[in-house]
């Protein structure tokens, strides 16, 4: 192929129920399961890790080479998630912006329907939405005018037509986006305080958008730039987790964030006074990376080093990313060394890691999650 790249805690089950319920509001038959868990109530506070390692030992992991496929795509930009036995690739390059791969194979198996472009239905920087409705793999969302698609297994897509709210500070969107139910969607933006959680849902003829969480640190430095990271929520668990790429910091909530914990690997004790980004955002430590949800635990790529310092080791031949498990509750249960870099999501069910890596001509790694 030819190269086309540049670069033990468990949660504590109390009962569980599932249950199927009918989407009666748009009349189109879409069925979403909604599982019912309750876990161990989630302490509020802050919990410090500075100068101690909280997983025990570090787990190294050999990735499985997947190679054999004639298909040939770049990893760049890129997004995966794990649907009824289908891993769903959406990227910023290439004329197909979403990819459907058959598993565990990983062989190549159909483009979707959308196309790059700046028409209508068309893709410029699309991002996937996970979803708890069971007839779709997923939405997709489009930044550039921030509409919302369906995309099923069959590669067909279709627009839905359902108004988030508009960018705050520009017309381009960088809501990172999970559908929670039926109407009901939840997002990361950039707001007067730099990021916050919005939920957006319709209520009757209405969409109702409330602000939900503020996740900015220090109230004098309200820059979106400080608070770059990575969001998740597991609408079974009343559980959202959001993690700070130049910050190694994690906040674990409920839903409607009446309950805070804050993971600190950073300090003793917290203190807002020293919260900086450097200019030149290549020159931060990128902390986490990435995050995949699953149905009992979360999980975060973590680098631990500036963007050049990864290249060097990269042109180097040497490839590692470290991969944090938690569960719900915000309680470290392994950390693992991938000794590949690039973009991952986790089939938890089948206890899989998908890597595609951004320094191979096949890109695709299994790592086996024990």
């Amino acid at each position: 192929m030819k190269k086309l790249l540049t670069l033990s805690i468990l949660p504590f089950l109390v009962c569980c129920k599932q249950q199927t319920v009918k989407d009666s509001d748009n009349g189109n038959g879409d069925a979403v399961i909604q599982d019912t868990v309750i876990i161990a109530p989630l302490d509020s506070g802050n919990v410090f890790y500075k100068n101690k390692e909280p997983f025990g030992e570090i787990i190294e992991l050999k990735g499985t080479h997947i190679e054999g496929d004639t298909f040939i795509f770049k990893v760049q930009g890129s997004q995966m998630l794990v649907r009824d036995n289908k891993l769903v690739y959406g990227s910023h390059w290439g004329d197909k912006p979403f990819i459907i791969f058959d598993l565990p194979s990983l062989m190549f198996e159909k483009h979707a329907k959308g196309t790059k472009g700046q028409g209508p239905d068309e893709f410029m920087y699309p991002t996937l939405v996970p979803t708890t409705d069971t007839t779709i793999l997923c939405y997709a969302f489009e930044m550039t005018n921030q509409k919302l698609y369906k995309l099923y297994a069959s590669g067909e897509m279709s627009y839905f037509p359902f108004n988030l709210s508009p960018a705050a500070q520009s017309k381009s969107s960088d809501k990172q986006i999970v559908n929670v139910a039926s109407d009901d969607f939840m997002y990361v933006e950039t707001s007067k305080t730099g990021k916050s959680i919005f939920r957006t849902t319709k209520v009757g003829d209405s969409i109702v958008t409330r602000e939900i969480y503020n996740l900015g640190l220090n109230p004098k430095r309200k820059s979106w730039a400080n608070y770059i990271g990575d969001f998740a929520v597991n609408p079974q668990k009343d559980r959202m987790v959001y993690a700070y790429k130049y910050l190694k910091i994690i906040k674990f909530m409920d839903m409607e964030a009446r309950t805070v914990k804050t993971i600190d690997f950073e300090r003793g004790e917290f203190d807002e006074g020293t919260l900086r980004v450097a200019d030149g955002m290549d020159q931060n430590v990128t902390h986490y990376w990435g995050v995949s949800a699953g149905k009992d635990f979360v999980y975060f790529l973590y680098s631990g080093r500036t963007p050049p310092q990864v290249m060097n080791e990269n042109n180097k031949q040497i490839f590692y990313i470290f991969l944090e498990q938690y569960d719900w509750n915000g309680n470290p249960v392994r950390k693992f060394k991938l000794d590949r870099w690039g973009y991952f999501t986790v089939d938890e069910e089948n206890k899989k890691i998908y890597l595609a890596s951004t320094n191979d001509d096949d890109p695709f790694f299994v790592f086996q999650l024990e």
